[in-house]
C-alpha cells in the first residue's frame, strides 16, 4: 500500500468529523490520493534511472574518446560529434513520444543537442571562422535553431525551456563561425536578440492557447533569466565589471522580480501560476547576493555595507512573504538575510561577531517559526 500523506488523511477526517464530507466520498478521495502518490513516486523513480542511463552513455562516450580520440583528425572529431549529437537528440525525441518513456526522452533530446553544440564549437579547431566550412557549420547551427525550436516547443514545458537556452548558443556559434564576430560582438548581438524576444514573446503570450500559454510562458521566463546571465556576460566581459555593467545586472533582476510580481497580482487568471512565486523566490536570493556584491564592490563599501544590502534584500522578501502568505518567499528572504547578517558580523568583529550575528538570527528564525502557521493560513491571519 502506498504511503498516506499526514495531512491529507487530518484533513479527510476532520471533514468527516464536521459533516462536510459523507464517508464513502472521503474513503474515494483517500484512493485518489494515493494513487496520486504512487504515480508521483514512479515518476521520480523513472527520472533517476534515466539520469543514470544518461551518465552511463557519457562514461561510454568518454571511454570511446579516449581509447580513439587521438586517432581521429579534427574534422573526424567534429563530424563524430555532430553527429552523435543528432542520433541522439533523435532517439530522445523518438522515446519521448511513447508512453512512459517521457522524461528519458527529454533527457536524451537535451544531452544530444549538448553534444551537438560541443560539436559545432569544436569546428574552429578544424577550420577558421570566415573560411567556407566554418561558414557552412555557422549556417548549420542557424539552421539547427531554426529546426529544432518549434519542434522542441511542441514537445512540453521542460523542452520548451531547454530550447530557449539552446537557441542562444546556437545563435553564438552562427555569428562566431559564420559571420566571424568577435567575443564581445557576440555578446551584445546575443543582448539585442534576447531583448526583442523577450518583447514578442510577451506581445503574443494571450494569443496562445490554455495548453501552448504553459509552454510560452515557461520560454518567457527562461528568455528572462537568460537575459540576467548575458547581462552578467556582458558587465564583467565588454563593460569589465564597470558601474554601468554592474548596475545593468541588477536593473534587470528588478525587472524580472517586477514582472513576476506583477504575474502574481495583477496578470489576467489565464496568466496566473502557482510557480511565479518560486519564480519570486529565485528573485530574492539571486538579489541578495547581487545586492551584496553591487554594495561591497561597485560601491567599496566593504563586508559591511554588502551585509546591510544583503540583509535588506532578505528583510523584504521575508515581509512579502509573511503578508502575501507566500512561504518559499518567506523562508528565501529568511535565509538571505542570515546569510547577510553573517557576512555584516565577521566584517565587523571577526568570528566572535559572526558568532553573535548567528544568535541573534537564531532568535528571529525562532520567531518566524510561529508565524509560517499564519502564512499557511494565509495573509488575513497575520
Amino acid at each position: 500500500m502506498a504511503r498516506r500523506s499526514k495531512a491529507v488523511e487530518e484533513a479527510l477526517e476532520r471533514w468527516v468529523s464536521k459533516g462536510l464530507l459523507e464517508a464513502p466520498l472521503a474513503a474515494a478521495l483517500r484512493d485518489e490520493a494515493e494513487g496520486a502518490h504512487r504515480a508521483r513516486t514512479r515518476r521520480w523513480g523513472q527520472l533517476l534511472v534515466a539520469i543514470l542511463g544518461a551518465v552511463a552513455l557519457i562514461l561510454a562516450a568518454g571511454l570511446f574518446a579516449e581509447r580513439n580520440w587521438q586517432q581521429l583528425s579534427h574534422a573526424a572529431r567534429t563530424g563524430l560529434l555532430v553527429a552523435a549529437g543528432v542520433a541522439v537528440w533523435l532517439i530522445g525525441l523518438s522515446a519521448h513520444r511513447r508512453r512512459g518513456w517521457e522524461i528519458p526522452g527529454i533527457l536524451l533530446q537535451a544531452g544530444g543537442q549538448a553534444v551537438l553544440l560541443v560539436g559545432l564549437a569544436y569546428s574552429h579547431v578544424a577550420w577558421d571562422s570566415g573560411s567556407g566550412v566554418a561558414i557552412a557549420v555557422g549556417v548549420a547551427a542557424l539552421v539547427a535553431a531554426l529546426i529544432l525550436w518549434p519542434v522542441s516547443f511542441a514537445e512540453g514545458v521542460l523542452m520548451s525551456a531547454i530550447q530557449t537556452a539552446a537557441t542562444l548558443l546556437y545563435l553564438a556559434i552562427f555569428l562566431e563561425r559564420a559571420v566571424g564576430m568577435g567575443e564581445d560582438e557576440i555578446v551584445w548581438t546575443l543582448d539585442a536578440i534576447i531583448l526583442l524576444a523577450i518583447v514578442v514573446q510577451g506581445a503574443l503570450m494571450r494569443r496562445w492557447d490554455r495548453e501552448a500559454q504553459d509552454r510560452a510562458l515557461m520560454a518567457f521566463t527562461t528568455s528572462l533569466w537568460a537575459g540576467l546571465v548575458l547581462a552578467v556576460i556582458t558587465g564583467f566581459g565588454p563593460l569589465d565589471a564597470s558601474d554601468a555593467g554592474i548596475l545593468g545586472m541588477d536593473l534587470w533582476l528588478l525587472v524580472i522580480a517586477g514582472l513576476t510580481l506583477w504575474g502574481i497580482h495583477h496578470a489576467p487568471s489565464e496568466l496566473r501560476r502557482d510557480a511565479f512565486e518560486t519564480n519570486l523566490a529565485i528573485c530574492v536570493a539571486v538579489g541578495g547576493l547581487m545586492a551584496m556584491f553591487t554594495a561591497g564592490e561597485t560601491f567599496a563599501l566593504g563586508s559591511e555595507g554588502a551585509g546591510v544590502a544583503g540583509a535588506l534584500v532578505g528583510a523584504i522578501g521575508l515581509v512579502y512573504g509573511l503578508r502575501a502568505g507566500a512561504t518559499s518567499v518567506l523562508v528565501t528572504g529568511s535565509l538571505t538575510a542570515l546569510f547577510a547578517t553573517w557576512v555584516f558580523a565577521i566584517g565587523q568583529a571577526g568570528a566572535l561577531g559572526g558568532v553573535v550575528a548567528l544568535l541573534i538570527s537564531a532568535g528571529v528564525l525562532f520567531w518566524l517559526s510561529t508565524r509560517i502557521r499564519a502564512v499557511d493560513e494565509g495573509p488575513e491571519a497575520v
